[in-house]
């Protein structure tokens, strides 16, 4: 069927994830899983996601999850020009690997990640600081917020960034972050985060995870 009309050929969104992932190694070894399943690596992070929660049995946990599992991939920009075109119209998949307890979703290109710092706070940095966890990268959301959540749950209107990744004229008249000492950060304005792809509410096991959920007092 996909071969005959690509364009309107779906994968049924209930089809068993071992069923799911049989027809992707016949795809991949027919050269269509790009065109068929192009989100199969994040969905099957997605479902390990939800199913590690499902084990853990906290509300938290399951929150948490069902969040990050309907933000597989996203897009980031300003929508004002403000960024420098390197950091603007970022496209982040989410991938396997953790840090500091929040999967870490890689931008197209290999060059920049958002993932959890050491301090807490989500940001945008490179592969070298990714891996020290460095909160002071390129760019920040400077959300004060415990819990380990999405980016797209994150408050847009927080985000900050550093002269590297802004662009001149627009950093030297924004706002900043702490105004009483004139550090490095500004506020980047109309932030949007938008998600391209997730699992959704119908997914087998996203279903269990929000029936889970549902249940918990």
């Amino acid at each position: 069927n996909f071969l005959r009309d690509s364009g309107s050929f779906k994968l049924s969104s209930g089809v068993a994830e071992t069923t799911r992932d049989e027809l992707a190694v016949e795809l991949e070894f027919y050269g269509f899983l790009d065109r068929m399943l192009p989100y199969h690596t994040q969905e099957r992070v997605g479902h390990l996601l939800l199913q590690r929660a499902c084990v853990a049995g906290t509300k938290r946990e399951l929150r948490t999850a069902v969040t990050q599992a309907r933000a597989l991939a996203f897009t980031f920009g300003s929508t004002t020009p403000f960024l420098k075109d390197a950091m603007q119209d970022l496209r982040f998949v989410i991938t396997d690997r953790v840090v500091h307890g929040s999967p870490l979703w890689a931008a197209e290109g290999g060059t920049w990640f958002m993932y959890r710092g050491a301090d807490d706070f989500m940001s945008i940095g490179s592969a070298s600081e990714c891996v020290e966890g460095c909160t002071t990268a390129s760019i920040y959301n400077a959300w004060d917020e415990d819990a380990v959540v999405a980016p797209t749950e994150l408050h847009m209107d927080q985000w900050v960034s550093a002269s590297e990744s802004t662009l001149e004229l627009q950093y030297a008249s924004a706002e900043r972050l702490n105004p009483e000492d004139e550090g490095p950060w500004v506020c980047v304005p109309a932030v949007r985060i938008t998600a391209v792809h997730g699992l959704h509410d119908s997914d087998p096991t996203m279903a269990a995870a929000l029936r889970q959920l549902a249940a918990l007092p």
